[in-house]
C-alpha cells in the first residue's frame, strides 16, 4: 500500500506528476493523463478525490503514476494484497497488458499471482536466491513426486519423522499433508497435483511447515 493526497483528484495528481516528469506543455500533459486514466480504467472516476478510492483503485492509480515517462521497468510489491476478487482480476488484467510492453518485476507471497502473471519466477530467502526458473518448470520439479493424505492432527509429528513433508493444511479439524517422494509412500497416500505453493515450501527447506487455516 502507499499514501495518496486524499483531497486531490486522480486527474489533478497525475497532471502534477507529469509536470515533475518534465511534461511541461499543458496540451501534451492533458493527452498523457487522459491516456493513462483510460489505460488503468480510472477515467470515469478521474474527478473523484483519491481519499475516496478503494484499495484496488489506489493500486491502479499507482500504476498510472508509475507509467508516466514510459519506463522500461516497473517493480510492484504485493500489489494484490487486500483486494477483493473483482478488483484483483482487474489488476491482473492490467499487469498482463502492461507486461507486453514493459518489464514488470512482481514481489509477492501470493502464489496465484505468480502462476497467473509471471513468465519467469524466483524464490528468495534471507537474501539468497534458491530457485530461478519458469512456473511450468518449477511445477515439473515435483510432478509425479507429490502425494497427499488426510490425517489427524495428532499424527503430524509421526509423518514429519517418516516423510519429506512439504506442507500441511487444516481442513475441518483434520490435516491434509503433502509429502515429496519418488514413489507412493504407502497405500494410504494419493497422487497430488503439485502447486507453486508446494514448490515454495519444498524449496525453502526440510523444516516442518506449520498448518495453515483453510479459508
Amino acid at each position: 500500500d502507499f499514501g495518496v493526497y486524499p483531497t486531490v483528484s486522480a486527474e489533478d495528481m497525475l497532471d502534477h506528476f507529469a509536470v515533475l516528469k518534465g511534461v511541461t506543455r499543458r496540451s501534451e500533459r492533458k493527452e498523457v493523463v487522459k491516456a493513462l486514466l483510460h489505460r488503468t480504467n480510472l477515467y470515469n472516476v478521474r474527478k473523484k478525490k483519491l481519499g475516496g478510492y478503494s484499495g484496488g483503485m489506489k493500486q491502479r492509480f499507482g500504476i498510472a503514476q508509475a507509467l508516466l515517462g514510459d519506463p522500461k521497468l516497473i517493480i510492484v510489491d504485493e500489489p494484490t494484497a487486500g483486494l477483493d476478487p473483482a478488483e484483483r482480476n482487474r489488476f491482473h488484467n492490467l499487469l498482463s497488458e502492461i507486461g507486453e510492453h514493459v518489464v514488470v518485476i512482481l514481489s509477492t507471497h501470493i502464489v496465484e499471482d505468480v502462476s497467473d502473471l509471471c513468465t519467469n519466477m524466483a524464490i528468495l530467502s534471507s537474501g539468497e536466491l534458491l530457485l530461478n526458473t519458469t512456473p511450468r518448470e518449477a511445477l515439473d520439479l515435483l510432478r509425479g513426486k507429490t502425494w497427499k493424505k488426510l490425517i489427524d492432527k495428532s499424527e503430524l509429528a509421526e509423518h514429519e519423522e517418516r516423510h519429506d513433508l512439504i506442507m500441511s493444511r487444516l481442513y475441518a479439524g483434520r490435516l491434509q499433508i503433502h509429502v515429496k517422494a519418488d514413489a507412493r509412500p504407502d497405500a494410504s497416500f494419493e497422487p497430488a497435483t503439485p502447486t507453486l505453493e508446494d514448490v515454495y515450501f519444498s524449496t525453502l527447506g526440510d523444516g516442518p511447515k506449520p498448518a495453515a487455516q483453510a479459508a
